[in-house]
């Protein structure tokens, strides 16, 4: 399934201290294939992503890895999408 994913940030004043973690396992779930593209926001912190998972709670687990998300500086909200 793919998934169009929205992160909005919760906490900016937080998101130093987990940049380098952040960028790590980001770079690694590119690298597995869960992650097929990803966008920050040009008008302030946020990103979306295109996620390919074998479910809803996949993808949550999966980008529930990501530190921002894991402390709580970054929500996600998924909506399944399809290609044509």
């Amino acid at each position: 399934m793919y998934l169009h994913v929205t992160g909005t940030v919760t906490d900016p004043g937080g998101l130093a201290a987990h940049a380098e973690g952040e960028a790590r396992v980001l770079r690694e779930l590119k690298a597995d294939g869960v992650v097929l593209a990803a966008f920050r926001r040009d008008d302030g912190p946020g990103a979306f992503l295109v996620v390919e998972a074998d479910s809803l709670q996949d993808a949550r687990n999966k980008l529930g890895r990501l530190p921002y998300a894991a402390h709580g500086l970054l929500t996600f909200e998924y909506v399944e999408v399809s290609r044509f």
